[in-house]
């Protein structure tokens, strides 16, 4: 490999010394590269080797059978879960982990050869759970699924990433293509060459890690494990006399360490340490999971491209023919593009101009042919401009999806699936959701007038409470937040991918069907609602009920109708129980889509829940300050709760309680807002009303006070600003007497406060008042200032700073003076 330095490390090059050792061939490669199977592919059949050992977990053997079914197509994936007991107590977390398998993968080509061949095929490598547990020690826990083929030390290799510049490379990837992929038929299958140099890349890209950095991570203690399985199947082919060598199969950054272990002296390697079993079985994988473009973290990106390079090779000696992929594929990307109508239309000009292009690019890079980057270059040249591997949307996520592919592979029916996992499949296909691809699809439902939609929403919002996302909420009403209730389409993005089934095996324990599993995370949410310190939380408690409702679990409303009940009798906090009026006033108005039954539960829970929040408002007399704008919040919204209860008939009892809150001098803003209610509401006159703005806004009004005052009537009625100019001059007056430091301590409360009001508005008062003070313009309310509120402030700030200033230096007067 011409790139790699004239003078290697002494330990690189003893390794490459030691491809063969005593009978044991290494065959160092990267996961999921067509160049290293087709490298493995000649390298076994010339050897007939008596066993094959591939890097994997060892507990992975008893699927051998299933991964021998001729049923089984790729890609697939072993799907190994594990239980890690948490430190603070919580219940064990489950660690799931995918071994993914595709047609070109070495680890597969590897097993169908041994199969063929008649040779012994076995995993080698730490089970998940003792991976597990080394993460866990080493405090390396991630929660989501991951690969255990993966190759971060490749992706951040300094090495790499320097030989990657010197040879005009834009990354890893498309160094890897340019030194291994793109090489000439026969020099693909020169097996020794080959594995020689990606044994050089990898070591090589090792050398840029401590040894400490290795051992913290667990990649020692595999490598160990590995090298033990490996000295004991030596010593037993040997003792049984079996002719013929082992072929070792493992990513090319472990192969170094391997060597050195197996040779040095001593007693044979043992496994680190033995492992509870994790649980592993079979599943489909899809080729949107193995894209290093969606953040697969092992392989190379666009599947779909590297299969189509395999299948070319395949029954060909002289293949793969990267100028047939090349053309094919870009006939393929125009023909979608007319029949899909993607973001751009390519002619049969367009493709023969940008295949030439490849095939320069490719000659002029020293290729065999055209590789993806070359023919994304093309791409770019001819058709796209900017990156396509960074596109977000039109021609350029088109080519990158094209490329990427979304094939589902297959599982026989031996290989079994939790009745968990076949409940979804049926109810999915039932709502017309494909399984066989992971291309996400975009879903409008009509909720309020088609009854399949709605059944077909319960669903994915089932799923999504399950965590399996098969669907993503796009938008639409959100009935758990109460809002955008008037729209009636809500849209998904609607995809079946593995990490759908792997959630719903992970999930298999809580039930045989979706409902059950549903019902049993809902059991658990209600008993946290006690154990968690939310047992007198009924704004938590309806949160479960229309939880319940949009995930279809309507069997469970009575028991959780009790639980609100007895919730809302023991909740002493307003906020909670205005929170759980409105979701039930909004659970009423949208009983249809949610499939509400007994409206009258609920409306009998929304009466106990608007009396008990009456019962709750002497409260807000006294209250501190800072604690007001949200107590007249809760109070515009327990109005607007009762009103649409009580309709047209009178509310006495909110009124008085209103009318008692209007006479608490304490809360000013309180206060004010209820006696703006009160007004709204048609219960006191323009005179009692006049009364609570001479007191609050009048002659002898304390700043704070009225401040206070203005935020609480802003919140509840904003509209009687603009239509009381008694309240107008008031306000004005008090605030012409502030002197300059009240006005800028007050500046922040009353932005708050006029925040309120529309720009209209704004712009309408500005005017009125402009009007009542002579000499100014009232055309200059109708100017805009594009400054921000710490503009305002800042501006405010120089004004009393320079008032300072000229009062110190005796001319206060020209701060009076008129202009000429």
């Amino acid at each position: 490999m011409q790139s790699l330095p004239a003078a290697l490390p002494p330990e690189v090059a003893i390794g490459l010394g030691r491809m063969e050792m005593d009978g044991i061939h290494f065959a160092p490669l990267r996961h999921h590269s067509p160049a290293c199977s087709l490298a493995l592919q000649a390298m076994v059949r010339e050897l007939r080797p008596a066993a094959i050992l591939v890097e994997g977990p060892d507990s992975f053997d008893a699927l051998l059978p299933l991964l021998l079914d001729p049923r089984t197509r790729p890609p697939v994936a072993i799907l190994s879960q594990a239980e890690s007991a948490r430190q603070d107590g919580e219940r064990p977390a489950t660690r799931s982990a995918f071994f993914p398998f595709c047609d070109y993968s070495p680890e597969w080509v590897a097993l169908r050869l041994a199969h063929e061949l008649g040779a012994d095929f076995a995993f080698i490598d730490l089970p998940w759970q003792a991976q597990c547990d080394d993460e866990l020690e080493t405090d390396e826990v991630d929660d989501g699924a991951r690969s255990l083929m993966a190759e971060r030390y490749l992706a951040h290799s300094d090495y790499l990433a320097a030989l990657a510049r010197a040879s005009g490379c834009r990354g890893q990837d498309e160094l890897w293509d340019h030194l291994f992929e793109l090489r000439p038929a026969p020099a693909l299958r020169d097996w020794r060459t080959l594995f020689a140099d990606v044994f050089a890349y990898c070591a090589l890209a090792r050398s840029d890690y401590e040894t400490a950095v290795l051992e913290a991570e667990g990649s020692l203690a595999r490598e160990r494990h590995m090298a033990g399985h490996i000295r004991r199947r030596h010593g037993a082919l040997r003792a049984a006399g079996k002719p013929g060598p082992i072929v070792v199969v493992t990513g090319g950054f472990h192969t170094l360490a391997l060597q050195q272990m197996l040779a040095a002296p001593g007693k044979p390697v043992a496994p680190e340490k033995a492992a509870a079993p994790a649980a592993d079985c079979l599943i489909r994988y899809s080729f949107d999971r193995l894209d290093a473009l969606n953040g697969y973290g092992a392989g190379m990106p666009s599947p779909a491209w590297h299969q189509w390079v395999w299948d070319s090779a395949q029954g060909n000696a002289d293949g793969p023919h990267l100028d047939r992929v090349a053309a094919d594929a870009l006939a393929r990307l125009a023909r979608e593009g007319r029949e899909r109508g993607l973001g751009e239309q390519v002619s049969t000009a367009d493709v023969q101009a940008a295949l030439l292009q490849a095939l320069r690019l490719a000659a002029l890079r020293g290729h065999a042919g055209p590789g993806r980057e070359d023919l994304l270059d093309a791409l770019r040249s001819c058709f796209v401009k900017g990156a396509i591997d960074e596109g977000t949307a039109g021609f350029a996520l088109d080519v990158r999806r094209f490329l990427g592919g979304s094939a589902l592979g297959d599982v026989p029916p031996s290989a079994g699936s939790p009745p968990l996992l076949e409940d979804a499949r049926r109810q999915a296909l039932a709502h017309r959701i494909r399984l066989d691809d992971s291309s996400a699809r975009t879903v409008r439902l009509d909720l309020y007038r088609k009854e399949k939609h709605r059944l077909r929403s319960r669903f994915l919002h089932l799923m999504d409470y399950l965590g399996a996302g098969v669907g993503r909420w796009q938008g639409g009403p959100d009935f758990l937040a109460g809002t955008r209730l008037e729209l009636l389409i809500e849209e998904w993005q609607v995809a079946w991918t593995p990490l759908v089934e792997a959630r719903l095996i992970e999930l298999a324990a809580d039930g045989s069907s979706l409902q059950d599993a549903a019902l049993a995370r809902l059991r658990r949410e209600e008993a946290l609602l006690s154990t968690r310190g939310q047992g007198r939380s009924a704004g938590a408690a309806v949160g479960l009920l229309v939880r319940a409702c949009l995930v279809g679990l309507h069997e469970r409303l009575p028991r959780l109708m009790e639980l609100l009940a007895r919730h809302l009798a023991d909740d002493p906090d307003l906020a909670s129980v205005t929170a759980c009026a409105h979701q039930l006033l909004n659970l009423h108005r949208a009983r249809e889509p949610l499939g509400v039954q007994d409206d009258a539960g609920v409306r009998a829970l929304l009466e106990g829940a608007c009396a008990i929040g009456l019962a709750l408002l002497p409260g807000l007399a006294s209250l501190k300050p800072e604690q007001e704008p949200d107590a007249v919040r809760k109070l515009v919204e327990l109005r607007a709760v009762r009103a649409a209860l009580a309709g047209t008939e009178p509310d006495e009892a909110w009124h008085a309680a209103l009318a008692r809150l209007a006479a608490a001098p304490a809360v000013p803003g309180v206060a004010m807002a209820s006696a703006a209610l009160l007004f709204l509401d048609g219960t006191w006159n323009t005179t009692q009303l006049g009364a609570m703005l001479a007191a609050h806004f009048g002659t002898g009004a304390r700043a704070p006070d009225a401040v206070r005052a203005l935020g609480g009537l802003m919140a509840a009625a904003p509209e009687l600003l603009l239509t009381q100019a008694g309240l107008q001059a008031d306000l004005d007056r008090i605030m012409a007497g502030w002197d300059e430091a009240a006005f800028i301590g007050y500046l922040p409360d009353l932005r708050l406060a006029f925040a309120q009001l529309k720009p209209f508005e704004t712009a309408r008062l500005a005017e009125a008042l402009a009007r009542t003070h002579a000499g100014l313009d009232a055309a200059v309310a109708s100017v805009q200032y594009g400054i921000s509120e710490d503009d305002l402030t800042a501006g405010a700030h120089l004004q009393a700073a320079l008032a300072l200033c000229l009062t110190r230096d005796g001319l206060q007067d020209w701060m009076t003076q008129a202009a000429p």
